[in-house]
């Protein structure tokens, strides 16, 4: 018989451990699992960058960043910042109403039409640039421009001067929010108020002797809000075209 019979078992030395490479935290394995990415995720989320950034801060890489994923993978989904600008103009005009042309009520139409237009680009700054830059063919912009179109044809305005109409009330539209991006920028009621008032100050503050008009009318200059002024220039256009159809 053995001298260790009944003796405990010998106590291995403890060995010490490898650090793991993995950092601490949770198991990737853990992590919620990335959306996947389509050309919609990918618009909503240059659309968040231009609210909170301005039109300039929405380049490839920043959306990128936003998805968590690299630049190059946007390009499956949009040919590029002309791309994903161009889809982001869609988007916004895709939410705009459209109107059924009524000969009945087709000049009301056209205002209501053109507001929301305004409404659409004005709420989303710097959007409306991008129908300066080029003539913008995306599905919701020749859905808009059809229904501008078929409006005017309903009040009997002949067919060349509608067509060339639709550029006149784009660029109105257009041009009225790019006007409110300005105009609204860090400003609220009382801050365009006050903005305002210092303009009427500048026309009425002028030597009378060299501008007396500017200084008579100071307070006609400055008045009526955006909404205003827009109905009034969408006016003048459509009554200087029903007079040029009389005349012809």
């Amino acid at each position: 018989m053995s001298s260790d019979a009944g003796l405990p078992p010998p106590q291995l030395p403890t060995l010490p451990t490898t650090p793991s490479s993995r950092p601490r935290g949770r198991s990737t394995r853990d992590r919620p699992a990335k959306a996947p990415l389509s050309v919609e995720v990918v618009v909503d989320a240059a659309l968040a960058i231009l609210q909170s950034d301005g039109l300039d801060a929405v380049t490839m890489r920043r959306v990128a960043t936003a998805l968590d994923t690299g630049p190059s993978t946007l390009y499956v989904y949009v040919h590029g910042r002309e791309g994903l600008l161009r889809a982001m103009l869609d988007r916004v005009l895709a939410g705009v109403e459209l109107e059924p042309p009524d000969p009945a009520r087709w000049r009301a139409q056209l205002h209501a039409l053109l507001a929301r237009m305004r409404a659409a680009l004005t709420a989303h700054p710097g959007i409306a640039a991008m129908t300066l830059v080029e003539s913008p063919t995306t599905p919701a912009v020749l859905d808009l421009v059809e229904n501008l179109l078929s409006i005017l044809l309903a009040g009997g305005i002949g067919a060349q001067d509608a067509a060339w109409a639709c550029d006149v009330f784009v660029l109105l539209a257009t041009g009225a929010a790019r006007e409110d991006d300005v105009r609204n920028r860090g400003r609220d009621d009382e801050g365009r108020r006050e903005q305002a008032e210092r303009v009427y100050g500048t026309f009425a503050g002028l030597p009378p002797e060299r501008f007396p008009f500017l200084v008579a009318h100071a307070a006609q200059l400055v008045a009526g809000d955006g909404e205003e002024r827009f109905r009034f220039a969408v006016d003048v256009a459509l009554d200087g075209m029903l007079a040029r159809a009389d005349r012809c």
